[in-house]
């Protein structure tokens, strides 16, 4: 029996930003199922793929959507840009989504565990989503 292949729209969101988002993404997958921790790689690396011709746009919003606050304390990235390496945005995001910087919804409903099977479902939304703190609070 031959796998079905699934693409999978992903978008990433980082709320009160517009304009400067990770591009939304399409995810070829051979099957349905995988796991969170595979869904973030396959996506990472297509975002990178995307988003390549500014390697300083792509440093920005990647650092934006997985960095920690140590990494970038205040929104300000205190790097030269640098062409991104897929293995080492991976590893980022999937620590990012660990310690909570950003979280996974898939068809409406958000996953908690980077080994989580997930069904994913031509047409179903994939949102990754980083917090932010908010003003005042």
């Amino acid at each position: 029996m031959v796998a079905a292949v699934v693409d999978i729209e992903v978008r990433s969101r980082v709320p009160g930003r517009s304009g400067d988002d990770l591009p939304t993404v399409l995810v070829r997958l051979a099957d349905e199922g995988t796991t969170v921790r595979e869904l973030i790689r396959r996506t990472v690396e297509e975002q990178i793929r995307e988003s390549r011709a500014d390697t300083a746009r792509s440093r920005r919003i990647l650092d934006r959507q997985y960095g920690s606050d140590d990494e970038t304390p205040n929104g300000a990235i205190r790097k030269p840009p640098a062409d991104p390496d897929a293995t080492a945005e991976a590893a980022r995001a999937h620590r990012a989504f660990a310690r909570g910087t950003f979280v996974v919804f898939v068809g409406g409903r958000q996953v908690a565990d980077l080994d989580e099977q997930v069904t994913l479902r031509r047409g179903e939304p994939v949102v990754f989503l980083r917090l932010v703190a908010l003003a005042g609070g």
